[in-house]
């Protein structure tokens, strides 16, 4: 992506730079200078929704996944990609672009600016970068059963965490579980600690968005009824019990936006909720946003605390023994 936006850049060095400051900053909104910043520099965009465009980030040589988020409103960015991480504000992005301060003038001297723009777009050198790719791995090794152990010995087993793309990370010695949107798309990715020294226990992308997906959605909405876990592990175990029809809120609070992924895809709810006060809260959350739709709750035995210790066949006693609410 560096190599392309110097390429595309200084095919045109003058005439872009002739455009972009022909604009007043102060009679520009934001979102245009993001648009022209992008248009001028060679930036493609991958997508444009709502108030967030997405690109590759242009601070690492991942081409796999779209990871950069820009708030055209804000101007506050992110690349979602754990082996980079870079983040600031409209201004900062600016500079690191163009190699000037934000509305600064600037010369048309082609030299310079040739030597601006080499320093400002040079790769940065990270370790090496994660990625689903780097990070899959041989499920029928025996490493890969070392690297799994912790989620082996709670009763997942090697095909279900192939199914959910569950991979390591070397970098940061944790089980990886990607997170996906209904279409499939990659929203984040959750690193699971693997012993009880590491903290905190599940380590997030930052910037990545809990709160607008539901963790499996893009499975499960092939059915009509839908199971509603917390946590991704106790999907993940539902599944293996022979339920595919189950999505995780990744936390106890349910966001507006996941209750509309509820009411659009599902005509029947099962609540299957931790056995404490978080998870009582949740399953009201859902009562109380999800009306008009049939809504079940399955309750944990009073020996464990959420889905994920179960065995198979005390998950399917629970969702057999479900009982209606509304």
């Amino acid at each position: 992506m560096v190599t392309q936006v110097k390429q595309n850049y200084l095919q045109n060095t003058t005439k872009s730079l002739k455009h972009f400051h022909s604009h007043s900053f102060s009679a520009m909104n934001l979102e245009n200078e993001v648009k022209l910043l992008f248009q001028n520099y060679g930036i493609h965009t991958h997508t444009d929704s709502g108030n967030e465009v997405t690109i590759y980030c242009p601070f690492h040589q991942n081409r796999n996944t779209p990871s950069f988020y820009i708030n055209k409103k804000t101007g506050l960015w992110q690349c979602f990609n754990p082996s980079c991480g870079k983040k600031g504000n409209f201004r900062q992005l600016y500079r690191q672009i163009t190699g000037k301060a934000y509305g600064k003038a600037t010369s048309l001297d082609p030299v310079a600016l040739k030597k601006e723009l080499e320093k400002a777009l040079s790769p940065v050198i990270t370790d090496e970068e994660i990625t689903i790719d780097t990070l899959m791995v041989d499920y029928s090794s025996d490493d890969a059963k070392e690297k799994f152990s912790s989620f082996l010995e709670r009763g997942l087993e090697m095909k279900t965490l192939q199914y959910f793309d569950v991979c390591y990370s070397e970098t940061k010695k944790r089980v990886v579980i990607p997170v996906r949107s209904h279409d499939f798309k990659i929203m984040g990715l959750i690193g699971r600690a693997t012993s009880t020294d590491q903290e905190p226990r599940y380590l997030y992308n930052t910037g990545f968005k809990r709160a607008i997906v539901l963790f499996n959605l893009q499975n499960a909405k092939r059915h009509d009824s839908v199971i509603v876990v917390e946590g991704s592990v106790d999907a993940m175990k539902v599944h293996q019990a022979g339920f595919p029809n189950v999505v995780a809120t990744l936390g106890a609070q349910v966001s507006a936006q996941q209750a509309k992924l509820l009411k659009r895809y599902f005509d029947k709810i099962i609540i299957f909720s931790d056995k404490d006060d978080a998870g009582d809260a949740m399953k009201r959350a859902i009562i109380s946003s999800c009306c008009g739709k049939e809504i079940y709750s399955a309750e944990v035995p009073e020996d464990a605390k959420d889905p994920g210790e179960l065995t198979v066949k005390e998950i399917q006693t629970s969702i057999t023994n479900k009982q209606i609410i509304i």
